[in-house]
């Protein structure tokens, strides 16, 4: 049975590295690629909460933000397009970060998660503490986490 990485994502450039990082493992092992972005709507919007332009049917909410990170992940893929042979999938969930990475991972049957060590928000990391750091500190399975490109100084 090939190997499965997972890898989430946010669409950042240092997200970016960890997905092509799992790409060269995974041609080299000849192994499997799933990606997964983490969405949510914001919890003071209801879920009766919908939105609509002038023409168009009135949407609710979750389903334009499902919607927009589905566009985001096209393009994101695009960017770095998958050796041939490679398998690539990707799934779009909600929830907290960590514990949907581990619930994605156990539901994919990853073999090892990579992630980036960094993600959008410096001052999230601060308040909140970094993801990364969680999925290392619970996971079941390897963790590689993979730093991104350098930020001007």
């Amino acid at each position: 049975m090939p190997p499965r990485y997972l890898v989430p994502v946010d669409y950042s450039e240092r997200c970016l590295a960890a997905y092509q990082f799992a790409l060269l493992l995974a041609a080299k092992q000849h192994g499997e690629v799933d990606v997964v972005h983490i969405w949510d709507k914001p919890a003071y919007v209801p879920d009766t909460v919908v939105v609509g332009s002038p023409g168009s049917q009135p949407r609710s909410l979750g389903d334009l933000i499902r919607e927009n990170a589905e566009l985001e992940m096209r393009e994101f893929l695009q960017r770095t397009p998958a050796p041939e042979g490679i398998t690539v999938t990707h799934h779009l969930e909600s929830g907290e970060p960590a514990a949907t990475i581990l619930r994605t991972a156990e539901a994919t049957s990853a073999d090892t998660i990579v992630l980036s060590t960094h993600g959008r928000t410096g001052v999230r990391h601060f308040l909140l503490g970094s993801v990364a750091e969680k999925v290392v500190r619970l996971s079941p399975i390897p963790v590689i986490t993979v730093p991104g490109p350098a930020e001007p100084a």
